[in-house]
């Protein structure tokens, strides 16, 4: 028996050493083979190889892309809901004694930190393993399931893998699509689905929990109310039944796990990103400090908004299931509502101001609107195309109404809605909107926030929150502190810091206790919301103020400015485009080059820009009820009339307009040959023929300098072909205060115009006409040459200025020092 294993052993971990495509199909093999001594040993050695916690080699599912068809293929087969892997999983699962330790080093801080301090949780519960002499928790004891889906959760935020995953430009790796899969397979939305494979496991639910299903007491397990379930079920004679739980666990482990993970992960929600004690597994005594800074990548935003979609979805089926699922499926949403607050609220702090915001932006609209995200069982759309939620086309059909359902979800996120809102609307006056990326960001939120109904419902709320009455005691959980970020101080909007003297919300309450007000509905749900997420010293303010905040009027002023930007803009570029790629030569020289090489955009981009903003205007005034004489007379808001900072030239205080405005102004004032390579250049020719020119200038420079300043036609003649002497200037960051210095450039051949892509194009077209012709290439290339010169010469006959000759060098090029620095 033990040389069977070791026989086994030895098999496996060749398998781990063959390539990605080899190894599965070999270790689908031998886990077919082994015994359940075997694999049981063998199981927590295959988790660490493919995922690599503690830094080490993985399988690389985060840098394995659609590109690398075959190893993508295997690894999704391998890994699949029903493939290899979990066949060993449900094969572990036969005996629910094998447990193994997933330590909690792994966890994100805020999970670890109520773990340590005892506080219950209905699924932690069980999982816990505590030191028997501290009688602290340093573990959590998990089957063969649970224990795979903490490591593949824990993947994603792993800094030790964040890197590698940063590193990919692709998205859709393999991780990405065996997200999806395990998120639509073990959440299904359709109440006859049944997840399989159909398995027995009775680890959930220990002997003492069904003798407390007898005693109708609670149980301390799961996050269903088994007492509830049982009577659904009918209690049996005997304790060994069938506990309703088998049938959810997996949905319960998958939904607890993925949430708790992404939501809570350090990266995001911590100040200090320190990822310490990692390698304590391994080394008890020494301490590893990994500083890791990057925010999350745009793989990680899209898993979790394939959560959010399944969710909403997940939850609303639970209106036509009436199995035990459709109890875990009316709290997945209610489960995850604090946690995506605070998890959006610090990465909105933290991204930078710039066109990849969209990732987060399109997050958070995705959670604010459930109602895009029915479960297809439910409502079947007949003859009716399908509109994707995240179009930015102008022309679609008029958004739906709002149901009235969908205000209990607002009323429990209000805070979703309002605040982030007030924490995102002065961002925008913070970038330039002539932007095709802010532009379309910023219509994406009005056209969401001026849905039908949906600006009344919040109004609706906003007024229960107004006008409540004294508050009700709770008691909350001091070990989940909420450190969330600072809300702009103003005496207009939402603050949560201690810079005003403001109401906070429970004065605000307990001063209108005494008032004979009508208790509203939504009152107890909000306030018990502020105070668990924002905390006691949060003063709310309605984002429906009447008149708007001036925060609204500042950002419709910088919407018309950037309206009006765009529009010049965008006729600056179609003038630009007639001039320069009209005629028959002109639509060759655009089908080379493009439209405008120096430009980030494209025309049709830049055409939009100034539609999205104007759609934007027009949503937001609809939206707060603005009235457009107001709006004409462009309202400033008290607090903007110093003009001690506006009226300043300086670029202390940069504003959209001042930084265009500084831009037209930059010059590049280097060596030209040694400008930065264009977009219209090719690189390679660029630093090929930069040589050449130096190699020759180095050889006949004293030639050049005379050539240059004779009045003969030899002078004129290399006037035309020479480039003409030149300052240039450069910082000397070796001495204190970097001076500007100032050095100079004596005539000089320079060949870089050869490596622009449009020269290219005309003469490849030229050689291909000579083809065409019967020429021979020499011949091509001897005619252009003679062309040139005649040419030149021609320029240089009509000219009559006289050389001015300067002190520069005669000797070789002493003050240049020519290199490879591109």
């Amino acid at each position: 028996m033990i040389k069977e294993q070791e026989h086994f052993m030895v098999g496996v971990q060749h398998a781990l050493r063959l390539p990605i495509r080899a190894r599965c199909a070999e270790l689908t093999v031998l886990l077919d083979r082994g015994n359940l001594v075997e694999l049981h040993s063998f199981f927590p050695i295959l988790i660490e190889n493919i995922f690599g916690p503690q830094g080490t080699v993985s399988w690389g599912l985060r840098t394995t892309t659609e590109n690398d068809q075959e190893d993508f293929r295997q690894l999704q087969h391998f890994l699949s809901p029903c493939g290899p892997i979990f066949k060993l999983i449900y094969t572990l699962l036969k005996d629910p004694n094998i447990r193994y330790e997933f330590s909690l080093a792994y966890l994100p801080s805020k999970i670890k930190q109520f773990l340590e301090n005892s506080q219950g949780h209905p699924f932690y519960s069980e999982l816990l393993h505590s030191n028997l002499q501290t009688k602290q928790t340093v573990s959590l004891m998990l089957n063969s399931f649970d224990y795979y889906m903490f490591h593949f959760a824990y993947h994603l935020i792993n800094p030790w893998q964040q890197r590698a995953g940063s590193s990919v430009v692709s998205w859709n790796t393999v991780y990405y699509v065996l997200c999806c899969d395990y998120i639509l397979h073990f959440l299904p939305t359709d109440p006859s689905t049944i997840i399989q494979p159909v398995i027995y496991y009775n680890g959930k639910n220990p002997l003492q929990a069904a003798k407390m299903l007898l005693s109708d007491k609670p149980p301390s397990s799961g996050l269903i109310n088994a007492k509830r379930e049982a009577k659904d079920e009918g209690i049996p004679s005997n304790l060994d039944f069938h506990h309703p739980r088998n049938d959810i666990w997996r949905s319960e482990t998958v939904l607890t796990v993925f949430t708790d993970m992404w939501l809570h992960n350090n990266q995001v929600t911590d100040n200090t990103n320190n990822f310490n004690n990692l390698n304590t597994l391994n080394s008890p005594h020494t301490t590893t400090f990994l500083h890791h800074n990057e925010l999350p990548t745009g793989e990680y935003m899209r898993i979790v908004r394939v959560l959010v979609k399944q969710l909403h979805s997940f939850h609303a089926s639970a209106k036509a299931d009436d199995t035990h699922l459709g109890e875990l499926k009316k709290m997945s949403i209610p489960m995850i509502q604090g946690k995506f607050y605070i998890f959006l609220r610090n990465l909105i702090h933290r991204w930078p101001l710039d066109g990849s915001f969209r990732l987060v932006l399109e997050l958070w609209l995705t959670y604010l609107q459930p109602w895009r995200y029915p479960p297809n069982n439910l409502i079947k759309q007949v003859n009716k195309k399908d509109v994707n939620p995240d179009i930015d086309d102008l022309s679609a059909a008029p958004q739906n109404e709002v149901d009235y359902e969908y205000i209990q979800f607002v009323a429990e996120n209000l805070l979703t809605y309002t605040v982030i809102f007030q924490q995102l609307l002065p961002r925008f006056g913070r970038v330039d909107l002539v932007s095709p990326k802010m532009s379309l960001m910023l219509y994406r939120i009005a056209k969401v926030f001026d849905q039908p109904n949906l600006p009344q419902y919040i109004r609706e709320i906003e007024q229960c929150v107004e006008n409540n009455g004294s508050p009700t005691t709770h008691n909350y959980s001091h070990h989940w502190t909420n450190n969330l970020p600072p809300l702009s101080p103003t005496s207009n909007w939402s603050t949560n810091t201690t810079l005003q003297k403001s109401l906070t919300v429970s004065e605000n309450f307990q001063n209108r206790s005494g008032r004979l007000t009508i208790e509203k509905k939504w009152s107890t749900v909000v306030k018990q919301k502020i105070f668990e997420l924002e905390g006691p010293n949060f003063c709310y303010k309605p984002l429906f103020l009447n008149p708007p905040a001036p925060e609204v009027f500042d950002l419709i002023i910088q919407i018309r400015k950037s309206i009006k930007s765009s529009e010049d803009i965008v006729r600056a570029k179609e003038a630009e485009e007639r001039e320069n790629f009209s005629g028959f030569w002109g639509n060759i020289k655009y089908f080379l080059s493009g439209s405008d090489p120096n430009d980030e955009f494209t025309l049709k981009e830049r055409q939009k820009v100034p539609l999205h903003l104007q759609v934007a205007l027009q949503n937001l005034i609809d939206m707060f009820n603005i009235n457009n004489e107001i709006v004409e007379r462009e309202y400033e808001p008290p607090n903007s009339c110093s003009t001690s900072i506006n009226s300043s030239n300086d670029y202390k205080f940069l504003t959209p307009e001042r930084i265009r405005a500084r831009i037209k102004n930059i010059r590049y004032e280097g060596d030209p040959d040694l400008k930065p390579i264009q977009s219209y250049e090719n690189a390679f020719l660029v630093r090929i023929l930069y040589q050449i020119a130096s190699k020759i200038n180095e050889m006949y420079g004293p030639t050049f300098y005379q050539l240059y300043h004779r009045a003969s036609f030899m002078g004129k003649l290399s006037r035309e072909i020479l480039c003409p002497p030149t300052t240039i200037y450069r910082y000397d960051k070796s001495t204190p205060g970097s001076p500007r210095l100032s050095s100079n450039l004596p005539p000089r051949l320079s060949l870089r115009f050869l490596a622009n892509y449009t020269f290219l194009g005309y003469l490849f077209f030229g050689a291909f006409v000579a083809y065409l012709l019967g020429y021979r290439i020499e011949v091509y290339f001897a005619f252009l040459i003679v062309i040139y010169l005649f040419y030149k010469s021609y320029r240089a006959l009509r000219t009559t200025e006289t050389p001015v000759r300067h002190n520069y060098p005669t000797q070789g090029f002493g003050n240049i020092s020519f290199n490879d620095s591109f």
